[in-house]
């Protein structure tokens, strides 16, 4: 019999060892392929989302997100595949919803030390003010208002900021493919962000973006650094110069506008009987002017221009009136405002919008009509999670607008059984369940079930109004 000498012994324990280390990691592999393999997430027809290369897709049909072994996310719609990468980001204009898919940090008042994980799938509402960094250089900004401080975008709902070394940024939705060259500070209802600097200034925090999972960015802010001798003196000269001119100009316009604003009221005063003059006023009342109308749910905001430069209004306001023509609402105008909000709306509800001024002619007091526009007020966001699949149970949650208690909502669940018929089972929920909650959950219990269940939600109120809610999820059951 041969011997086996010591190194043969060791050599032998070292082939073993790698043996079933590389046993140990095929079998992870062959595990996290199958589990992969299983997970499937159902996105809506009309969603909006970006592949690898940053190319926007609007979906024609509902489609199916899947993951591959090295986590990397794929979307299947029909026959077209469209390559992810290692984060989904999904907009659901129909539910007012982002869909988000793989690992991102959510950046809040508490600082680098307080970052909220999100992992898998995450349902954020557009109405919500979220701040996320999803990447080296990567940022996802969630907020009904994003627009930038230099005023070269506005845009809302939601922005993709990606970086360059070199501090410059894409900036990416389904409204906007912008790209800066120079410092771009975005400004939202709660928060400011510098890109180039990656600083986020939250409740007059300043947060470094850097320190979280940290950056590559090379942008460094340029200092001034004065010359020596006589070349410092023209430097300073320069820019007091600079300066003064800038403030000169400030103060230069204002008083500018003041005197002739002055001027007017003047010429006014001395000529109230003067046709001309009032013809002239008239004129100008054109000038007056709706600038957008943009309904959510319960109300609608308008941004307006009063340009009325001899004080002549009397009033410029709304008249709100529902389907039936019924007149709901009247809302006047602040001259010194650009937006009015009409609340206490229904939801579901087109609304006919007339917009009007009053002024003097000779003593007579004219109402005329300057715009009109008709729109339907939104209605709740409301969408449909899954989140436990088992033989013998289905756990749901419903996520609700908060700010808008329902009166009632029903979930429900149908399987087609593989030997022939149907399983149907539903949830009913009432206001007190549903009064200022973000979100409520159920389960559907079984002893049979199909290869495919659908839930989705229906038999929803508000105000006493029927809304039709587009929310349902498929899930595969075997």
């Amino acid at each position: 019999m041969r011997k086996y000498d010591k190194r043969n012994k060791i050599y032998f324990g070292l082939v073993i060892l790698a043996s079933l280390i590389l046993i140990i990691i095929f079998s992870f592999f062959i595990a996290k392929v199958i589990k992969n393999g299983k997970i499937e997430y159902f996105i809506d027809s009309g969603s909006i989302l970006y592949d690898k290369d940053k190319n926007l897709i609007k979906l024609e049909s509902e489609s199916v997100l899947k993951i591959k072994w090295n986590d990397e996310y794929y979307l299947m719609e029909d026959k077209n595949m469209y390559l992810l990468g290692t984060n989904g980001i999904i907009y659901n204009p129909s539910k007012d919803i982002m869909q988000l898919y793989g690992k991102y940090y959510e950046v809040t008042s508490g600082g680098e030390d307080n970052v909220v994980v999100y992992e898998d799938e995450t349902v954020v509402r557009t109405t919500e003010s979220k701040f996320l960094k999803i990447a080296d250089r990567k940022y996802l900004i969630i907020d009904p208002v994003i627009k930038t401080e230099n005023g070269s975008l506005n845009t809302k709902n939601y922005l993709i900021v990606e970086l360059d070394k070199m501090g410059n940024a894409t900036l990416i939705n389904n409204e906007v493919n912008l790209k800066t060259f120079e410092p771009t500070t975005i400004i939202t209802s709660n928060f400011t962000f510098d890109i180039a600097n990656e600083q986020l200034t939250i409740s007059d925090q300043i947060i470094d973006l850097k320190k979280i999972i940290g950056s590559t960015n090379q942008y460094v802010k340029p200092e001034e650094n004065p010359s020596d001798g006589e070349d410092d003196n023209s430097s300073d000269n320069n820019q007091g110069n600079n300066s003064g001119n800038n403030q000169g100009n400030i103060g230069g316009n204002t008083g500018g506008n003041t005197g002739e604003s002055g001027n007017n009221e003047g010429q006014t005063g001395g000529n109230n009987n003067d046709d001309e003059n009032i013809d002239d006023i008239i004129d100008k009342t054109k000038t007056t002017s709706i600038i957008s109308v943009n309904p959510s749910v319960g109300n609608i905001s308008i941004d307006y221009v009063i340009y009325d430069p001899l004080n002549e209004y009397e009033s410029v306001f709304v008249e709100v009136r529902d389907d039936n023509n019924t007149l709901v609402s009247v809302g006047y105008f602040d001259k010194m405002n650009t937006n009015f909000i009409i609340t206490g709306l229904k939801a579901n509800i087109t609304y006919n919008l007339t917009f009007k001024y009053v002024y003097y002619r000779e003593g007579v007091r004219v109402e005329e009509k300057f715009d009109e526009a008709s729109v339907t007020v939104g209605k709740p966001s409301i969408s449909l999670r899954v989140d436990k699949v088992t033989s013998k149970a289905i756990y749901y949650t419903v996520l609700l607008d908060k700010d808008y208690s329902l009166d009632t909502l029903t979930v429900n669940l149908v399987s087609d059984l593989e030997g022939g018929g149907q399983v149907e089972y539903s949830n009913t929920f009432d206001s007190n369940t549903l009064a200022n909650k973000e979100s409520v959950s159920g389960s559907f219990s079984y002893s049979d079930i199909g290869q495919f269940a659908t839930l989705y939600v229906n038999n929803v109120k508000f105000s006493g109004y029927p809304i039709d809610i587009d929310a349902k999820y498929k899930v595969v059951m075997k």
